[in-house]
């Protein structure tokens, strides 16, 4: 701030707002942002305190608008020696400029870095629609989790169970909101879970005419076993909103009801601890990743730290049997990131079949209906579909479905042999690029 030799620093951003009228009124600047956002604002008390005691509007009125009106005047504009944080040196505004971030992994703590600018901003501002963006940061921002030590922050205030003189009560949802394989096996895990059971309440949503007789099963052994045990049936006609709203609203109007565990019937608990793991961690919220079967499931899961990846294709063994992507990823820090999302969803899963598709009019736009040799498959995007390419996308046959590319970085993942008949979507225009692993193949 003080190399910057100003009075007062704002925020700068590459998308004007809220009044587009006003962009030809800013200065111009040779490298940089050129346009203020009143999401970061740093000064000395006084020249603060001379803008903001000319603020005369409503509470609701919008504050963006009264800086800018007051930056763009250049009386002012000198008067209180204004300018802004062009090259993000302080100042990380997300909004139209998440490509332009990546996360730069340190000893003891990690940091954003500007690629455009080569900065380190300190402050990072998550504005307009990049909340989910800024929430990922947090996952790793400043010392939540790096290569050498792992999780920063999941040891803090933890409980130890075996320490209290009763276990807390907890409700279990179950959602059965498909024709789903196993579930009998799904059962079995959860009433062998470590945990006792005079503690659980199970509620069960069966959306499958199918399972009722799996559900009847279980329950005539079990019917002892549970504190309660009930389950609202396809005749009830719920959506899976409804349902789960249901769920949730029975342990909140029971006041021993301590926590709420919410399951869907394909995930396949292969931990006994899981349950006692999940509260012992003393958050309000737990999200855990679990080993599922997804036969006739398709997966979604964020791969965010691939967004900055290039092209070229090389293999790197990790972690047991694991053989994964290189991706020119070592640049980046990011090649443990893979490996370890991998080794998370399979255990023992590896990966020898790894490499990169191109689409493009003229050449191989699509490619025909075929099974993939492989256990599962993981698709990741490259590329940004309406800004490098048109059309593109994956057709399921056997289900009738398809979708569209997902958004560069993120990936979906289905099974591969036999089941999953698939064929690439035409590319109408521009360049599509996929980075393919076949999983166990």
């Amino acid at each position: 701030f003080q190399e910057a030799n100003h009075k007062v620093l704002f925020a700068a951003e590459g998308l004007i707002w809220p009044d587009k009228r006003l962009q030809d009124k800013y200065p111009s600047v040779r490298s940089g942002k050129r346009f203020l956002n009143s999401g970061g604002i740093m000064g000395y008390a006084p020249y603060v305190n001379k803008l903001v005691e000319q603020w005369n509007l409503h509470e609701n009125d919008d504050d963006q608008l009264f800086y800018t009106k007051i930056y763009l005047d250049p009386q002012q504009r000198e008067n209180l020696n204004m300018s802004l944080d062009h090259k993000s040196q302080i100042f990380q505004n997300l909004n139209g400029a998440i490509d332009e971030v990546l996360l730069k992994f340190g000893t003891e703590r990690v940091r954003v870095r500007n690629t455009v600018y080569d900065t380190l901003p300190v402050i990072v501002h998550g504005n307009a629609n990049t909340k989910m963006y800024l929430n990922y940061l947090g996952n790793y921002i400043p010392n939540s989790w790096n290569y050498e030590r792992g999780c920063g922050v999941c040891d803090h205030n933890m409980v130890d169970l075996s320490q209290l003189k009763e276990y807390p009560t907890v409700m279990v949802g179950v959602f059965i909101e498909q024709p789903t394989p196993f579930l009998s096996q799904f059962f079995q895990r959860l009433v062998t879970l470590d945990y006792p059971k005079h503690k659980l309440n199970v509620f069960v949503h069966n959306n499958e005419v199918y399972h009722e007789r799996h559900i009847q099963k279980f329950w005539e052994e079990n019917k002892d076993v549970f504190n309660s045990f009930k389950v609202v049936g396809p005749e009830e006609n719920l959506s899976q909103g409804e349902a789960r709203n249901m769920g949730m609203g029975l342990c909140r109007k029971d006041p021993s009801c301590d926590y709420y565990f919410s399951m869907d019937a394909d995930v396949m608990l292969t931990n006994r601890q899981t349950l006692r793991i999940l509260i012992e961690q003393n958050r309000c919220v737990t999200v855990f990743l679990s080993q599922a079967i997804l036969t006739g499931v398709l997966l979604y899961f964020c791969l965010r730290p691939f967004e900055k990846v290039c092209y070229r294709i090389s293999v790197s063994g990790h972690f047991n049997r694991c053989v994964l992507l290189y991706f020119c990823l070592r640049p980046f820090e990011q090649e443990q990131v893979w490996c370890f999302y991998i080794v998370v969803l399979f255990s023992q899963g590896y990966a020898v079949m790894n490499f990169v598709v191109k689409y493009t009019p003229g050449r191989q736009a699509y490619l025909r209906p075929h099974h993939d040799s492989s256990t599962f498959t993981i698709n990741v995007a490259l590329n940004s579909k309406g800004t490098d390419f048109q059309g593109g996308g994956c057709r399921f046959h056997r289900y009738n479905c398809s979708l569209d590319s997902p958004r560069k970085g993120w990936s979906f993942m289905h099974p591969g042999r036999l089941t999953h008949l698939h064929e690439g979507l035409p590319t109408t225009n521009g360049t599509r690029y996929i980075a393919v692993s076949f999983i166990d193949p």
